[in-house]
Protein backbone atom coordinates (compact mmCIF):
# COMPACT_ATOMS: atom_id res chain seq x y z
CA UNK A 1 0.00 0.00 0.00
CA UNK A 2 1.37 3.42 -0.92
CA UNK A 3 1.59 6.43 1.38
CA UNK A 4 -1.08 8.12 -0.72
CA UNK A 5 -3.47 5.17 -0.33
CA UNK A 6 -2.85 5.07 3.42
CA UNK A 7 -3.41 8.83 3.66
CA UNK A 8 -6.72 8.55 1.78
CA UNK A 9 -7.95 5.92 4.25
CA UNK A 10 -6.80 8.02 7.22
CA UNK A 11 -8.67 11.04 5.79
CA UNK A 12 -11.81 8.93 5.45
CA UNK A 13 -11.55 7.68 9.04
CA UNK A 14 -10.80 11.12 10.50
CA UNK A 15 -13.78 12.56 8.63
CA UNK A 16 -16.00 9.79 10.00
CA UNK A 17 -14.79 10.39 13.57
CA UNK A 18 -14.51 14.19 13.55
CA UNK A 19 -16.28 15.61 10.51
CA UNK A 20 -13.02 17.27 9.46
CA UNK A 21 -11.99 16.83 5.83
CA UNK A 22 -8.73 18.75 5.53
CA UNK A 23 -5.59 16.87 6.63
CA UNK A 24 -1.92 17.09 5.81
CA UNK A 25 0.90 14.81 6.83
CA UNK A 26 1.72 17.34 9.58
CA UNK A 27 -1.80 17.52 11.04
CA UNK A 28 -1.74 16.80 14.77
CA UNK A 29 -4.79 14.87 15.92
CA UNK A 30 -5.10 16.60 19.29
CA UNK A 31 -3.53 20.03 18.74
CA UNK A 32 -4.92 20.75 15.26
CA UNK A 33 -8.15 18.74 15.26
CA UNK A 34 -8.95 19.01 18.99
CA UNK A 35 -9.81 15.31 19.19
CA UNK A 36 -10.55 14.07 22.70
CA UNK A 37 -9.58 10.68 24.12
CA UNK A 38 -12.83 9.03 22.97
CA UNK A 39 -12.30 10.38 19.44
CA UNK A 40 -8.75 9.03 19.43
CA UNK A 41 -9.92 5.63 20.71
CA UNK A 42 -12.58 5.44 17.97
CA UNK A 43 -10.06 6.51 15.36
CA UNK A 44 -7.51 3.89 16.45
CA UNK A 45 -10.19 1.18 16.43
CA UNK A 46 -11.07 2.20 12.88
CA UNK A 47 -7.37 2.14 11.88
CA UNK A 48 -7.06 -1.36 13.29
CA UNK A 49 -10.11 -2.56 11.39
CA UNK A 50 -9.32 -0.93 8.04
CA UNK A 51 -5.61 -1.78 8.02
CA UNK A 52 -6.04 -5.19 9.70
CA UNK A 53 -3.47 -4.43 12.41
CA UNK A 54 -3.40 -4.47 16.20
CA UNK A 55 -2.09 -1.20 17.65
CA UNK A 56 -0.91 -1.49 21.27
CA UNK A 57 -1.67 1.45 23.57
CA UNK A 58 2.05 2.15 23.89
CA UNK A 59 2.17 2.74 20.13
CA UNK A 60 -0.96 4.91 20.08
CA UNK A 61 0.81 7.59 22.11
CA UNK A 62 3.54 7.73 19.46
CA UNK A 63 1.01 8.61 16.73
CA UNK A 64 0.43 12.32 17.27
CA UNK A 65 0.41 13.34 13.61
CA UNK A 66 -0.99 11.89 10.41
CA UNK A 67 2.60 11.25 9.29
CA UNK A 68 3.14 8.97 12.32
CA UNK A 69 0.18 6.77 11.38
CA UNK A 70 1.25 6.54 7.73
CA UNK A 71 4.76 5.48 8.79
CA UNK A 72 3.38 3.01 11.34
CA UNK A 73 1.16 1.32 8.76
CA UNK A 74 3.96 1.31 6.15
CA UNK A 75 6.29 -0.32 8.66
CA UNK A 76 3.72 -2.76 10.06
CA UNK A 77 5.41 -5.80 8.50
CA UNK A 78 8.62 -4.91 10.32
CA UNK A 79 7.00 -4.40 13.73
CA UNK A 80 4.30 -7.08 13.61
CA UNK A 81 6.67 -9.77 14.84
CA UNK A 82 7.54 -7.88 18.02
CA UNK A 83 5.89 -8.74 21.35
CA UNK A 84 2.43 -7.21 21.66
CA UNK A 85 2.10 -6.66 17.93
CA UNK A 86 -0.02 -9.29 16.29
CA UNK A 87 -2.20 -9.26 13.23
CA UNK A 88 -5.94 -9.45 13.72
Amino acid sequence: MTNSEILDIIKEIVFYVSGIRTLTMDTDFVKDLALNSLDVANMVAAFEERFQVRIPVTDVWKMAQVRDVVEYIQNWDQVSGLPGRTEK
